[in-house]
């Protein structure tokens, strides 16, 4: 019986050495990075006491993650009912202040379909918070797990009066019966350290940001709103804020987790940085 039993080991084992690692290398996790296209602003907008008057054009990205655990998206970018008049019906009033450049192409559907995935394929959605130009396409999504915090969804609801103009209710009106994982903690979403949301308030009283561990590329902080551009980095206070001492804060634990593990931190609304990003179907992983 032995001699039977020696060649069935050795099976075993070449399944286990041989098979395992072309398996893992099946299951890599590959980041997209896209746009739901741009606005137009002034830039004090974004950096308090610096630059008041000067209109530039930003980015509005959203993510798309491919984790062997399931597909997320991150951030929906600007509702795609902004496209034929640069907002002017869909946002009034607010969108002479920030006025919108979106084709429909942009949309986070036609962008999933470029990879060949679906709205209906995407396991997670995660939201850095839920102002008009980050949460647009959520209704896109009625069969995902929307990951927010509690504090955010709560504020987009009932926004305080001085921060009202930059939710459109419009945008999440019809997804109360939405399957909503309400955040109050940080989280790391598969245990494995890979996906790590973590609290970031200050831009608003439930912003979160997205940490993203890739294998090649390294620890990656997608900021959101949590900061805007490199003035943000290096002292000057976002111009939109909800608690400017909570804003700072964040600024530093994100700065913190950077340089202890060697990462990046990945603006929200710096164009000079995403002009060096691969863009999807480009990726990093």
């Amino acid at each position: 019986m032995t001699k039977y039993l020696i060649p069935s080991l050795l099976s075993l084992l070449f399944v286990l050495v041989v098979i395992t690692p072309g398996q893992a290398q099946d299951s890599e996790i590959r980041m997209y990075v896209t746009s739901s296209g741009t606005l137009e602003l002034d830039q004090g907008w974004l950096t308090a006491m610096t630059n008041h008057g000067t209109r530039i054009d930003i980015p509005v990205p959203m993510y798309i993650i491919d984790h062997p655990e399931g597909l997320i998206v991150f951030d929906t970018g600007m509702n795609i009912n902004v496209v034929p008049d640069h907002g002017e019906e869909y946002w009034g009033p607010v969108a002479q202040a920030f006025t919108p450049t979106m084709t429909r192409d942009q949309g986070i559907d036609e962008q999933l379909q470029q990879i060949g995935k679906t709205t209906s394929d995407v396991k997670y959605v995660i939201h850095s918070h839920f102002h008009l130009d980050h949460a647009g396409n959520i209704n896109m999504f009625p069969n995902a797990t929307h990951i927010v915090r509690k504090a955010e969804l709560k504020n987009a609801w009932w926004p305080e009066q001085f921060q009202r103009a930059a939710y459109v209710l419009d945008d999440y009106k019809n997804t109360r019966n939405f399957n909503f994982i309400e955040l109050i903690d940080d989280l790391d979403l598969f245990g494995d350290g890979t996906i790590e949301l973590i609290d970031t308030k200050g831009h608003t009283q439930g912003h979160q940001s997205l940490i993203v561990r890739l294998p090649n590329t390294g620890t990656v902080i997608l900021a959101a709103d949590a900061a805007y551009m490199p003035e943000n980095l290096q002292g000057t206070i976002p111009g939109i804020v909800w608690n400017v001492e909570e804003a700072m804060n964040s600024i530093e634990r994100m700065k913190m987790i950077r340089d202890r593990e060697n990462g990046e931190i990945w603006l929200g609304h710096s164009m000079e940085q995403f002009q060096t990003r691969r863009l999807l179907p480009e990726y990093y992983d």
